[in-house]
């Protein structure tokens, strides 16, 4: 197998060499640069949890996600899993290259592990669904499960079958299908929990480029599972899926302090994309509570209006009247707000 030598977040790391191994699921250990966004929040959502336990990556690649973690989480102990002979190669080598002492596995993460552990991490390449159910199994109470969907084509609506087989549910295809998409994905891995009265929360959710990201924090019982399910249900023609809060503010807050810190050190604040996302979600999109949001652009096509007006402008226009609102991560054009479809209309005009 040929490699290369990278660098990410200060670690030396031995990749195949994408020019002979092109990012697929045929390559011997994939490792995707536009991830890196996905693994710094995954570091910063840990600090912020002061976490200290047990870290499984069901599904670790080249290692660096776990390798990662140890680094910067020296007290954890982490288990680093791959069925691919070439991964757990790598993984090793990479370990050693970095001097850090994490466990190797070479089990089909198709089956439960033998042990239990207070963050396992879901993240193959396409859909989660055949891995939720063991991962679920490994996880302890209290625990965080993060799981990762690139499948966005069937999430998003561009294959609604697909998204019917796998998730249970239909997407939209519309500005809203990437929030949809990833409450559906929610909705998913909170189905195949309730089945063990499991009840998985949110606590940090984002769709980034082509991928779904959802953090979820666990606890067994009943009663906190029934509640769970009664947040599932329809949107527009969407459905059924998770109608509930997608952030948990006060660990959001103590993202955005250690995201801050981390900025400021790097004389880099308001340039990281990480640290941006992170100050949004916490200061705007996350202080209104409703599913779904408006697209002012194709309201003014529908609504034949000759010029769109600033988004400030309209947001303003709301706020005077007792409404929220905020752009969202989920569009380039999108607005969220707590106000209804009569009063954004009356904003835009």
């Amino acid at each position: 197998m040929k490699t290369i030598q990278i660098e990410e977040a200060g670690l030396k790391l031995v990749i195949p060499d994408p020019k002979k191994y092109p990012l697929s699921a045929k390559s011997p250990a994939f490792y995707n640069p536009e991830m890196k966004l996905n693994r710094d929040i995954n570091i910063i959502l840990l600090k912020a949890l002061n976490f200290e336990g047990s870290v499984l990556d069901m599904m670790a690649a080249t290692g660096i996600r776990g390798l990662r973690i140890k680094k910067e989480l020296p007290n954890t102990k982490v288990i680093l899993n791959d069925k691919n002979p070439f991964a757990v190669e790598l993984i090793k080598k990479n370990a050693k290259l970095n001097k850090l002492k994490v466990e190797v596995l070479d089990q089909d993460a198709h089956f439960k592990f033998p042990f239990v552990y207070h963050y396992v991490d879901v993240d193959p390449f396409g859909t989660p669904v055949p891995f939720l159910d063991p991962a679920i199994k490994s996880l302890k109470n209290k625990g965080i499960l993060a799981v990762t969907a690139t499948d966005t084509s069937a999430l998003c609506g561009s294959y609604t079958k697909a998204c019917i087989r796998k998730y249970g549910s239909r997407p939209l295809r519309n500005e809203c299908m990437k929030e949809t998409g990833l409450r559906i994905l929610i909705k998913k891995v909170q189905e195949v929990a309730a089945q063990y009265e499991i009840a998985l929360t949110p606590v940090f959710s984002h769709s980034t480029r082509h991928y779904m990201r959802v953090y979820f924090s666990s606890n067994s019982g009943a009663n906190e599972t029934d509640n769970i399910l009664k947040q599932h249900g329809l949107y527009q023609e969407a459905g059924p899926l998770w109608l509930g809060k997608l952030w948990d503010r006060k660990l959001l807050k103590e993202m955005v302090r250690i995201a801050n810190k981390q900025a400021v050190e790097k004389e880099l604040k308001g340039k990281i994309p990480t640290y941006s996302l992170i100050r949004h979600l916490y200061f705007k999109e996350s202080l209104i509570n409703t599913v779904g949001f408006y697209d002012p652009h194709k309201m003014c096509s529908k609504l034949k209006l000759p010029e769109i007006p600033k988004y400030e402008i309209v947001m303003e226009k709301l706020k005077k009247r007792g409404y929220k609102s905020s752009r969202t991560h989920f569009s380039r054009t999108g607005m969220k707000t707590n106000a209804p479809y009569e009063e954004v209309i009356k904003a835009i005009k």
